[in-house]
């Protein structure tokens, strides 16, 4: 059975494992917020310990944030230059592809 207990006066913060400070709390609510950019190619996760204590006692939890990856890189040429020719004064079967370029992306994750 829960009972709603009032929990003025407690205090939440992050104790431990805020690589960055990327994550902030809310210390009067226990509101966790991202403060910063997250990078899945620099950090694939974060193990947060959160503390709650009024002014007699301290309880901890543990708090497990997996990034999730997202291609965020530009596309890239798959050649560095292209080269073609073209016959001047052609002009049957207009237009005409005179060159096909692509393209990949880069993704380090």
């Amino acid at each position: 059975m829960l009972r709603y207990v009032n929990t003025a006066g407690v205090r939440y913060k992050i104790s431990s494992g805020n690589i960055g400070n990327v994550f902030a709390i809310r210390n009067t609510t226990g509101a966790l917020y991202v403060a910063k950019a997250l990078d899945y190619e620099k950090i694939k996760k974060y193990e947060l310990r959160l503390t709650a204590s009024d002014n007699f006692k301290e309880n901890y939890t543990t708090v497990l944030i997996n990034v999730r990856d997202v291609n965020d890189n530009p596309p890239v040429f798959e050649k560095s230059s292209y080269r073609t020719q073209i016959t001047e004064e052609d002009d049957r079967g207009l237009p005409k592809r005179v060159l096909r370029v692509s393209t990949g992306t880069l993704n380090l994750g």
